[in-house]
């Protein structure tokens, strides 16, 4: 929700500057949002943070080249050592008094080109030119809130016939690069990311040599091999948690902790029923109610409380994934085939966590950090038949199919065509857990008031700064508060 915020902050009030801070230890990741900021046409200052530690490495970051590649200021700084802050608030400042749009130097394959063009020709021409290329990439994006924003703010209504044709110059396009217009303006941008970085930047070590993550990443993410190791470690993770210390610790929880009790060092320690219930004898409890705690409330409670350790082991293999980068990388190797149908990469292991049960299933959703595909995940994932549904299709495969294999093997398939059916049913209806590609990520908020209005300045990534206020210092006002954000880091 924030990010969405920020965007329309950005697209609707039209700061008088940005100030764009990025991590100079990072460069690559950071530069993405950049280049989505750069669309926009407002004036950007690049403050690129860390420079100490870049220098520390030996590394050398060119920020004359950067500028002149992106065509904007780029200022050093180190918001720790407050080095260089006080010079990128002054020229913000003298940035947002020179009202000067900022030009967008990038260029996409001539393909997308020729798409955009069409796009601003059919539906932004009466737009003014620095907000024409933010629109354009949105709706070939298809991002859903854009044609209701363009209604909202810019009076512009899109006719069915209009996005008709639209949709199909950005179908041809997607056939021409064989992806969807999503991934493509993501691959689109990282190319051009890639070429900022081989200009501006001299690494000390110019070996060619590949680093330990690369070459791993070499061989997880290889076009053959990274389904089977998928396959093997998904193996392994299902098999320790469900089978081995999952499936022990769930037995210690169901025989000992809710059961008669568990050996310790030799002492004998007596499971939760039994205290309790030594505990009600002592006092003469009556029988009624004695049946209720132990037999209702006890033996409910137990019966959730049993699939604990499982599922924390199942987490803590999930989160050794998360950490060491494997999620992510599998994430990217199966999104591509999932997004066809609605669903996320990441959506891949609850729904395999789900064979085995479809609690663990759903809790390991949490991983996913979009909510909209986090939700998407959980609607589908119980389709998969689970421990729990087995002996219900194996009873009405004897009871009514004599038996028959194919009936509860077909229930996997069914299960699997549920999900892809719901998930492209859920991805065509537009009033269904609507997607919107936010232009920023990372950023915090800092609650302020003006005038009794409430605003929430969003800081973090970047910092807009110098809006036009009823304050009667705006500059000074704003100068001090880019300050302070900047020693915030």
């Amino acid at each position: 929700m924030e990010e969405v915020i920020s965007r329309n902050y950005l697209v609707n009030d039209r700061p008088d500057a940005i100030i764009n801070i990025i991590d100079g230890t990072n460069l690559e990741r950071n530069l993405y949002l950049t280049t989505q900021i750069a669309e926009l046409g407002i004036p950007m200052i690049i403050a690129v943070n860390m420079m100490d530690v870049v220098q520390k490495k030996g590394n050398k970051i060119h920020l004359s080249e950067l500028a002149q590649i992106i065509g904007c200021q780029v200022y050093e700084i180190s918001a720790l050592k407050n080095k260089g802050c006080k010079e990128v608030a002054q020229a913000a400042v003298d940035t947002a008094s020179g009202k000067k749009q900022m030009k967008y130097q990038h260029r996409f394959d001539s393909c997308i080109e020729h798409t955009l063009a069409h796009i601003e020709e059919a539906v932004l021409h009466n737009l003014p030119e620095e907000k024409q290329r933010w629109y354009s990439v949105k709706l070939f994006e298809r991002d859903s809130k854009i044609t209701e924003q363009l209604a909202k703010t810019e009076g512009i209504q899109i006719s069915a016939e209009t996005l008709s044709h639209i949709e199909d110059d950005i179908q041809k396009c997607e056939k021409e690069m064989d992806d969807d217009s999503e991934s493509i303006i993501i691959s689109e941008r990282y190319k051009y990311i890639e070429s900022i970085i081989k200009s501006c930047v001299t690494k000390k070590n110019k070996s060619s040599a590949l680093t330990t993550s690369d070459k791993i990443d070499r061989i997880v993410t290889n076009r053959f091999l990274a389904l089977p190791i998928f396959a093997v470690i998904m193996w392994a993770v299902y098999y320790i948690a469900m089978v081995t210390v999952g499936a022990a610790a769930t037995d210690w929880a169901n025989d000992g902790l809710f059961g008669d009790g568990f050996h310790i060092f030799g002492i004998w320690i007596p499971g939760i029923p039994s205290i309790i219930e030594s505990g009600l004898d002592k006092i003469n409890c009556v029988y009624w109610l004695k049946g209720l705690i132990l037999d209702g409330i006890v033996a409910g409670v137990g019966s959730v409380l049993r699939f604990v350790p499982q599922m924390l082991v199942l987490f803590l293999l999930l989160a050794f994934l998360e950490d060491c980068g494997y999620m992510a990388r599998i994430a990217f190797i199966m999104d591509r085939v999932f997004r066809r149908f609605g669903l996320s990469g990441k959506s891949f292991i609850p729904m395999l966590v789900g064979t085995g049960c479809g609690i663990p299933g759903i809790m390991a959703s949490r991983t996913i950090e979009s909510e909209r595909d986090r939700k998407m995940t959980i609607m589908t994932t119980t389709f998969i038949p689970c421990g729990a549904k087995t002996p219900f299709i194996a009873m009405i495969a004897g009871a009514i199919f004599d038996g028959s294999a194919w009936i509860a093997t077909s229930a996997y398939f069914i299960g699997i065509a549920s999900i892809l059916i719901s998930g492209i049913m859920l991805k065509k209806n537009k009033n269904v857990l609507r997607r919107c590609v936010p232009i920023c990520n990372g950023t915090s908020s800092i609650p302020s008031s003006d005038n009794r209005k409430h605003f929430a300045l969003h800081v973090g990534t970047w910092l807009v700064i110098h809006q036009k206020s009823r304050n009667n210092h705006p500059s000074f006002h704003n100068r001090n508060l880019v300050f302070i954000i900047l020693r915030l880091g």
